[in-house]
């Protein structure tokens, strides 16, 4: 059993508000028009405290949470209360060298460096909502993360980026499978990992032949909620691809050499060093407008079965007057069911 004090949460956060970090990218990168410095991966949708708020609402077990930033914090959020840790770039970083950077890739290659955290933690983003009360098993069973394998039909090589294209975000997940595809070729994986009961047949299908004809990974159904991680795979990674990471980590912006912190996750899928189930119970909301947004609201107070929303600000064409709507409808939305101020919120006048 794994100690219910003692799962923490991880997750890097931004103000894309702040006026000083608002200067210091500009110097930086000025072009404000390429996929790796998008101004909706830095907008803030204002997520943030109701995405604390449902980790404290819906996992109340939980230990302590850690917000990494590169030293800007919210004015409601205590940063001396107990559960709350506030991790400063300059703390995180293995090369200092490599700050000032814009990019969460960049920051992934450096949170086996986090002092103080527990063997067991979860990954997530702020943009995403724990909608649910949760037991400690929905991301660890047996000392072991949750987690599933489920292989692709094909990979997305060159053909591909011929026909869809390719940004820099398949980029970084090759760059990922590339480097597990060296150090497990061939690949060794158990019957359980590859065919749990849980997967539909169209997954045992697409596993059998990984297993038996490609024996490489060639791309990877993707969890884009909250990770479950055991501190020891990242150091375990680090240790291994530790120049590669070096390079992604120097990054200050989005690149084509990047890695993600899904290397984490490809090296104990690869190892079998999982505990294999695979939930169905995430939405991902890519708001691309306000409509868009109005709409999947509805769909998620009809589902019940939801445990994660991701809200991913998509909004990259839209006009200041359509984010502020659409900013204004989520926070009003998330209220309703987040209410309660978390006890590390402050009272603002």
């Amino acid at each position: 059993m794994i100690d219910k004090n003692k799962i923490d949460f991880v997750l890097p956060w931004v103000d894309g508000n702040d006026k000083k970090w608002q200067k210091e990218k500009a110097e930086y990168n000025p072009n404000q028009d390429t996929d790796a410095n998008a101004q909706g991966r830095f907008r803030d949708m204002g997520t943030l405290q109701y995405m604390l708020r449902s980790i404290e609402k819906n996992c109340p077990w939980y230990n302590k949470i850690y917000i990494i930033t590169t030293g800007h914090y919210p004015d409601w959020l205590d940063i001396n209360h107990e559960k709350i840790v506030l991790v400063t770039h300059e703390e995180l970083y293995f090369d200092k060298t490599h700050l000032p950077i814009f990019s969460s890739s960049s920051i992934e290659m450096n949170l086996a460096n986090i002092k103080g955290l527990s063997k067991h933690f979860v990954y997530l983003n702020d943009d995403t909502i724990i909608m649910q009360t949760l037991k400690e098993k929905r991301f660890f069973v047996d000392n072991k993360p949750v987690d599933f394998l489920s292989h692709g039909w094909i990979s997305r090589g060159k053909i591909f980026e011929k026909l869809k294209g390719r940004d820099s975000w398949v980029h970084s997940l090759n760059n990922n499978l590339n480097l597990i595809n060296k150090n497990f070729y061939p690949l060794s994986l158990n019957q359980d990992s590859l065919y749990h009961k849980s997967y539909n047949l169209k997954t045992k299908i697409s596993n059998f032949l990984l297993n038996n004809i490609y024996k490489k990974f060639l791309w990877l159904e993707h969890w884009h909620h909250p990770q479950p991680y055991l501190k020891s795979t990242l150091i375990d990674v680090y240790n291994e691809f530790k120049d590669e990471m070096m390079i992604c980590s120097s990054n200050r912006f989005r690149a084509n050499n990047d890695l993600t912190q899904y290397l984490y996750r490809y090296w104990r899928l690869a190892r079998n060093d999982f505990y294999p189930y695979k939930h169905n119970d995430g939405y991902d909301a890519d708001i691309v407008s306000y409509d868009y947004l109005k709409n999947a609201i509805e769909e998620i107070k009809e589902n019940k079965n939801i445990n994660f929303v991701c809200f991913n600000d998509q909004m990259f064409d839209a006009n200041d007057e359509e984010f502020d709507r659409s900013k204004k409808l989520l926070v009003n939305y998330l209220d309703t069911i987040f209410q309660d101020k978390a006890t590390f919120e402050k009272e603002i006048s």
